[in-house]
């Protein structure tokens, strides 16, 4: 069965077509999807969302693309949904210097108070970072206490070197279709690198569908194909990189496993 760890299920993108997909997991062999959320709307979808399906997990967060979103009454927002057992971690958070360059301080502060209520609530993180990897680090080693809930790193795609530096910190790489590109080269080149133990799956959907449907719709279902590139590249069975998917996607999301 696969499971899907960093999806965008209420992306307007999938408007009128989210449930319809959905209601196909069982016969596309899809166990559970982690559903992000990135801002003030998000949050709401996500989580009823999370509550009308039982192979749905939410993840609430405010993506530093929205900064705008990040208020006291958001924070109050997800503790009081935290509680739910179906919310099982806060994201999508972190950094993005590529689409706004401008904030960069603002980025930082919303991504610390974000790192600090996890901590406080003991959830784990999904975290977003792009052309960001400098400050990023910085951030996550300056402020290691606050990720004993662990975490991920999404839709991993920096070096060896910097693979290595996360998992000292104790979270895991997200592999997603980038993994499976025709000119992907420092992606295989870490999953070659990376533990068994240090990797989740994930779509990121609507986005990134990966090869043979790379430019279309991304959907859970296509984990198969980013497995599939896995297991290649580790000289594995593909059965046992989705054991090994769900076993790390449970080490981290814990309440999804209760």
């Amino acid at each position: 069965m696969l499971i899907d760890t960093h999806a965008h299920l209420t992306d307007e993108k999938f408007e009128g077509i989210a449930d319809s997909i959905i209601q196909n997991f069982a016969q596309d062999r899809v166990e559970k999807v982690f559903c992000m959320a990135t801002d003030k709307k998000s949050i709401e979808l996500v989580f009823e969302l999370s509550q009308k399906y039982p192979c749905i997990y939410a993840m609430l967060g405010i993506h530093p693309e929205d900064l705008d979103d990040w208020d006291i009454e958001t924070k109050n927002r997800i503790i009081q949904l935290a509680s739910n057992p179906k919310v099982v971690g806060i994201g999508e958070i972190g950094l993005d210097y590529h689409y706004c360059k401008d904030n960069k301080d603002k980025q930082i502060e919303v991504f610390v108070e974000q790192l600090k209520l996890a901590h406080e609530l003991h959830l784990p993180v999904s975290i977003h970072n792009r052309d960001s990897i400098g400050d990023l680090l910085e951030i996550l080693k300056s402020h290691k206490d606050l990720l004993s809930d662990g975490g991920v790193i999404h839709c991993f795609s920096e070096s060896v070197e910097i693979y290595r530096e996360i998992k000292k910190l104790g979270l895991k790489i997200g592999f997603g279709g980038t993994l499976t590109f025709k000119n992907s080269v420092t992606a295989p080149l870490v999953c070659k690198e990376c533990d068994m133990t240090d990797f989740l799956i994930e779509t990121d959907c609507p986005y990134l569908a990966p090869e043979p449907f790379r430019g279309k719709l991304n959907e859970p279902k296509y984990t198969s194909y980013v497995a599939e590139k896995i297991a290649l590249i580790k000289g594995v069975s593909y059965d046992s990189v989705l054991e090994q998917n769900k076993a790390n996607a449970l080490s981290v999301f814990k309440k999804a496993g209760l």
